[in-house]
Order: C-alpha cells, then sequence, then structure tokens
C-alpha cells in the first residue's frame, strides 16, 4: 500500500501523519508463513517463535500477560504499538484471509497456542474446585488514594463453576456498575497467560483486539476455577479493548465444600465506579489526582462528567449528592438482581450508539438473528441518536447460565420457568421465592393469565 497517497487524500501532513516504523523481527520465522510481500514488519518478534514450543516470560511481577507476546512496561501491563499494528493491518488487509487466502501469520500462531491450552484445560483435575464457594476481591488497577489504598474494589462470594462469561455478564459488571454487553473484554490466567473472550462479539472496540492478545478462548466454556488454584492467586480482567480499564481478581477464600452453596453475594466495596468512556485507568488516574485538589465548583464539573456517561443514566440524583468514593451496596444489589433474572447478554448484537442520517436506516452490524432474539432500540433524541442491541428470550444453555434466584451454576440440575420458559432455577424452593419478590413482573402475560 502507498501510505503517501493515502495520506495525501485525507489531507494529513507533516506532524499529522503518525509514525511509521519500517522495523522487522530478526532471523526466519520458525512457524509461520507469510505471503509474498510481507516480511514480518511491524509484528511482534514472538511471532518469529515456534509456538509448538514457545514458553512465555513473566512480566516484572512474576505474572504472564496476554500469553506473553508483548514486552512489558514496569507497571506489569502489557507494551505495544498500536500505530505499527495499524500500518500493517492497513498493508496486508487484502491479502491474508481474502476469498479463502493463507490466515495472517499472527492468527497461525495463535491457534497453536490455543489449541495447547484447550488440550491442557481437558486435562485438568480441578479437584472439585468448580464445586466450592470463593471469596473474590476485584480491583480497578492504577487508582489509589494518597495512603496507596486502592479507591475502587468489590468483594463478592460466589461458586468458582461459574463460567467466566456469566461471571462477567451477570455479576462483575452490575457489581462495578459497568454498562452489559456494552464493550469488549478478556480474563487473563495470569499463571501461563491464557486469555479469554466473548466469542463473536461485535462491540465497536472488538477493531482493537490485536492490542490485547490478537485471540482468546471462549469464556462461555470455561470455569472461574480454570483460572486459579489457591488463595492468593489472580487473575487480569480487561474492560473495554479502547479505553483499557484494567482489574486484577484475588482469590482471598475457598470454602470447603460442605461449607458451599453457590449463591452470589456482594459482601462490601468502596468506591463508584468510573464512567463509561472515560479514557481508561492511566487517565482516569489522573483525572482522580486532579479532582482530589480541585475547588468545589471544579469537582462538581468533574461529577457531572461522570454522571453523563451512560452507566450513571439512572442516577436521578443531582451531581452534589454523588460521591466518588463511597459505594453504594444496595444499588449494587438491584443491579444484580435484574442481571441474574434476565438471559445472557448476545454478544453478537453488543450494545452501541448510532446517529443514522435516515432514522429508518439499518445497523450494518446486525446479523441474521436467531430464534427468540430481537433489536431494541432506545432512542436519545438529545444525541440525535439511539441505543441498539440484540436481546433474547429464550432461556440460556444451562451449562453457561446460573439460578436466576442466587446466582448458583447448576448446569443440567436448573429447571425452566413453565411459564416463560425463559428463566432457569436451581430449586423449587428459590422459584417460589423469585417469584413473588421479582419474576410475577416479569414473566409472559399468557402464562399470568391462567
Amino acid at each position: 500500500m502507498d501510505f503517501s497517497k493515502l495520506f495525501s487524500t485525507l489531507s494529513l501532513t507533516g506532524e499529522d501523519i503518525p509514525p511509521h516504523s519500517t522495523t522487522r523481527p530478526a532471523g526466519k520465522p520458525k512457524f509461520v508463513k507469510f505471503l509474498p510481500g510481507d516480511n514480518g514488519e511491524g509484528m511482534p518478534e514472538i511471532f518469529f517463535e515456534d509456538p509448538r514450543t514457545y514458553k512465555p516470560k513473566p512480566g516484572p511481577h512474576g505474572q504472564i500477560q496476554t500469553w506473553g507476546i508483548f514486552p512489558y512496561h514496569k507497571d506489569n501491563i502489557w507494551d505495544f504499538d498500536g500505530i505499527q499494528m495499524m500500518y500493517r493491518t492497513m498493508a496486508h488487509q487484502f491479502s491474508y484471509d481474502n476469498r479463502g487466502g493463507k490466515p495472517w501469520p499472527e492468527k497461525q500462531f495463535m491457534d497453536v497456542l490455543k489449541d495447547r491450552k484447550r488440550e491442557q484445560l481437558s486435562k485438568l483435575d480441578l479437584a472439585d474446585l468448580d464445586k466450592k464457594d470463593i471469596v473474590i476481591k476485584i480491583r480497578l488497577k492504577f487508582l489509589q488514594d494518597a495512603n496507596g489504598d486502592h479507591r475502587i474494589w468489590r468483594r463478592v462470594r460466589l461458586s468458582a463453576g461459574m463460567k467466566i462469561g456469566v461471571f462477567q455478564d451477570k455479576v462483575l459488571s452490575p457489581v462495578l456498575n459497568w454498562v452489559r454487553n456494552l464493550h469488549c473484554y478478556t480474563f487473563t490466567d495470569l499463571r501461563d497467560g491464557a486469555v479469554f473472550g466473548p466469542e463473536d462479539a461485535n462491540a465497536t472496540d472488538i477493531m482493537h483486539i490485536n492490542q490485547v492478545g490478537y485471540d482468546y478462548l471462549p469464556d462461555d466454556k470455561y470455569m472461574l476455577a480454570h483460572l486459579f488454584s489457591k488463595v492468593g492467586d489472580t487473575f487480569g480482567h480487561l474492560y473495554d479493548y479502547g479505553d483499557k480499564w484494567y482489574h486484577e481478581i484475588e482469590i482471598e477464600k475457598i470454602f470447603p465444600l460442605e461449607e458451599s452453596y453457590g449463591r452470589v453475594q456482594i459482601l462490601d466495596g468502596k468506591g463508584m465506579c468510573p464512567g463509561e468512556n472515560m479514557r481508561g485507568s492511566y487517565r482516569y488516574e489522573d483525572f482522580l489526582k486532579a479532582y482530589d485538589t480541585d475547588s468545589y465548583t471544579e469537582q462538581v464539573k468533574k461529577r457531572r462528567e461522570i454522571l453523563d456517561c451512560p452507566n450513571y443514566k439512572g442516577f436521578g440524583k443531582p451531581p452534589s449528592l454523588f460521591n466518588i468514593d463511597a459505594f453504594d451496596i444496595d444499588q449494587a444489589n438491584e443491579r444484580l438482581i435484574a442481571a441474574l433474572s434476565s438471559p445472557n447478554s448476545v454478544r453478537a448484537g453488543m450494545k452501541a450508539f448510532t446517529m443514522p442520517i435516515n432514522p429508518s436506516a439499518e445497523d450494518s452490524r446486525t446479523g441474521k438473528l436467531k430464534k427468540g432474539q430481537s433489536i431494541q432500540r432506545e432512542w436519545d433524541y438529545e444525541s440525535h441518536g439511539y441505543w441498539q442491541e440484540t436481546t433474547s428470550s429464550t432461556k440460556d444453555k444451562r451449562s453457561q447460565s446460573a439460578c436466576a434466584a442466587c446466582g448458583k451454576p447448576g448446569g443440567q440440575d436448573l429447571k425452566t420457568c413453565s411459564g416463560c420458559r425463559a428463566i432457569l432455577y436451581c430449586s423449587a424452593e428459590h422459584q417460589k421465592a423469585h417469584w413473588k419478590d421479582v419474576h410475577k413482573k416479569q414473566c409472559s402475560r399468557k402464562y399470568l393469565k391462567k
């Protein structure tokens, strides 16, 4: 590709043009195959290794991030070059995988790593860890007060047998107050760097997948128990491939089998969740430091900035009543109850905001809908657009769900609501209690008329 012509067409000159490096890994690739015209320029040097024998190296904290592909910053976060990734994609996007052609060298490498991890997990003996309850502490990284204490964290009890995808959708997101199904995410086994994420995700930030590890195993096939083995272990969570909100999740306690009942419980926490789209952990760290020294007037402006974000749409109070360091456990429980009482989010139709030229225009991201799926639109006339998401009214796969009343992952033992047939329960007792408190308002009208 002639980049000079491209930048001329875009009217970019001088400092407006991003720097383009022509460096490439040294030597010949030991496994991947390149098409003519591609010499590996702009790709991490790890891809010149043999993925069949590749051993990832840990970072400065002894943890392995993103399959070990990238070098590390001193803060243990991987160091990627997004500009060179962009140049590489632009230069070869019409060659690889085009009309049945050869897959990208990066994909050739990643497919082997994923196969190796799948094989390892298939032979793993969990020793009933998946049947035990755990207490986890979820921390947003780099957001610390003057004493070095984490400003935003949550402590939760739940079953280690919960599928990773269900955990992100129905527990972590509502407990923290991220918007469900808005952005892509990953979980990382910090022992070997293996990455798990949402299958078929189509959020806008999926375009940055190369920056977060290139590829991952489907998180609806594996459990939290696959990410750790003992108390004190941690695993990583990245939310939003564009902004990049870094989380660390620590295993604080593992209950004996006889003391495990599977119920999801929010134990305590601290700090309000950052606003969606506030540009990630590092920028929000600066935001909080400025907030701490601001005048009252400036602090109110910053609170308004947070409250204008999608995850605070329903706050319903003036900015003066927003305490950035508080944690409202009652509101968190309300969000958790609502999430558990609903079907899993549809990753192939993730939430997105659209500003159409024609109000009746179709969203190009929308693919063929499956049985029970529908497209929901919520107009925001002040912003001249609408929020769109694909939702499902059919029950989840039992192996990828949890009890709507308590959050216990019961697999094939989960029973279906005989009315709407969309919600699953671990016991008749929980179904009756949930019906009285919650589900009576949700269930199908046809059933209620009987």
